[in-house]
């Protein structure tokens, strides 16, 4: 691990002498970075690589934040970030502390980049499409380690994959925890989908029974869900804590966000500060049970917790932020959803989703869906989106599948913080939902 040999003892001495207030909180957030990209078409050039490594120095003090970030590793580069952040020098100073880390290596090989493309042009060969296609797919890497004045923790390693897929009458993009033997395949299943739907006609505005599949569910409890329960988001309707208790949703929901059971390439054992992360409980049995915080807002409430706080990148401070959420699922088999539902839609696949945090206006957007025939998907509708108030739509879920799956995983560009965040969910029945065109 990169950051393994850090000095933990002589970091948490030089930490101490900024943080000289009983409540303060000084931290120091070291970060690399790995990006390698096959760039779009048939014949690219080979594979593109970007690699960082840096590190930051917070303070917080009675609610306010410093932060210096800087783009390199060295004890000159981690003293000057100290003293900027520093609200007042100490007489005396501890000698520096040494910052030995791995370097990086060879340049790195990433074969299974370079097999993808090939393998899903075959594979939508095999359903018929030979449309051109356009596909960029990237690694992404990431090592973390924070060490404070109150507790250090080990170096934190996320590995995934991004793929944008564009064929003149489709597009698709997803995040995926690793490259299987069968990803070819399921992307070309979802183009082939979205291909097939292009020319249908979006359904008519209507209010009625929707089922979404687990794809579109792990959408849906991340905006409608996770972002209403952030403790940032909250703060704009009152104290965060004040929620705790609040009926939000129907009581077939409960709600956890749990970093540790996410799958094996992106699970934590700590968060972008430090802190242990739980599997915290968002609703039970559609209940607010816990927000989601960092430190900063968890020291403002004696009922809030933190554990939740994520980083963009060292330049930013950290945020209250999901990593990983579960549905716990029901008891309905898939044609127990489908049963009275004739004339409704079922969405496998939901494309983006946002929470107005104001006014609680909630909207869910879908390229495509099927209309629901004799208790079966039936005939392709085109794009059309759900709408509602957060509270409204959630307290018409109806039902929850028993089946659950690996879905949603996508990026998460609050306030212009891009994040991924994945899910585990099973389908959803919801009755009385407004969709329009």
């Amino acid at each position: 691990m990169p950051f393994a040999e850090l000095d933990s003892a002589g970091i948490a001495r030089s930490l101490a002498q900024i943080a000289d207030h009983p409540a303060d909180l000084a931290d120091a957030f070291f970060e690399r970075t790995e990006e390698i990209e096959l760039p779009d078409g048939e014949g690219s050039p080979g594979l593109r690589v970007w690699r960082e490594t840096g590190l930051a120095i917070r303070l917080l003090r009675e609610g306010r934040t410093w932060l210096a970030g800087r783009d390199r590793i060295s004890a000159d580069v981690y003293h000057d970030a100290w003293r900027r952040v520093a609200r007042a020098m100490p007489r005396t100073q501890y000698p520096q502390p040494s910052l030995k880390h791995e370097s990086w290596g060879e340049p790195p090989r990433a074969p299974e980049l370079l097999e993808l493309p090939s393998n899903v042009r075959r594979a939508l060969r095999s359903h018929c499409v030979t449309a051109p296609l356009e596909l960029t797919v990237r690694r992404h890497r990431r090592w973390t380690r924070v060490i404070g004045t109150r507790l250090a923790s080990g170096t934190e390693r996320e590995n995934f994959y991004s793929v944008r897929a564009e064929l003149p009458t489709a597009r698709y993009g997803c995040l995926l925890s690793e490259l299987g033997t069968d990803t070819a395949d399921e992307l070309a299943r979802r183009l082939v989908k979205l291909h097939r739907a292009h020319d249908a006609p979006p359904p008519s505005a209507w209010c009625g029974v929707s089922i979404l599949g687990a794809s579109a569910t792990a959408v849906l409890l991340h905006e409608a869900v996770a972002h209403a329960l952030e403790a940032d988001t909250l703060a704009f309707g009152g104290h965060p804590d004040a929620a705790i208790g609040v009926r939000m949703g129907s009581e077939l929901l409960d709600v956890f966000d749990d970093p540790t059971s996410a799958p094996d390439t992106v699970r934590r054992a700590a968060d972008d500060e430090g802190f242990p992360v739980v599997r915290r409980c968002l609703l039970r049995s559609g209940v607010v049970q816990q927000p989601l915080c960092d430190t900063a807002w968890a020291s403002r409430g004696e009922m809030l917790t933190a554990g939740a706080g994520r980083r963009g990148n060292r330049h930013l401070p950290p945020v209250p932020r999901s990593s990983h959420l579960e549905l716990v699922a029901g008891e309905l088999s898939w044609q127990d959803l489908l049963a009275e539902a004739d004339g409704g839609l079922y969405l496998p696949e939901a494309e983006r989703g946002s929470l107005d945090p104001l006014t609680g206006e909630f909207t869910l957007r879908f390229p495509f869906g099927r209309r629901i025939e004799n208790q079966a998907p039936g005939p392709p509708v085109g794009p059309c989106t759900l709408k509602g108030r957060v509270s409204d739509l959630l307290d018409k879920v109806t039902g929850v599948g028993r089946k659950v799956r690996s879905a949603g995983a996508g990026w998460c560009a609050k306030d212009g913080v891009k994040l991924p965040v994945w899910a585990t969910c099973p389908a959803l029945r919801l009755e009385g939902v407004e969709i329009v065109p």
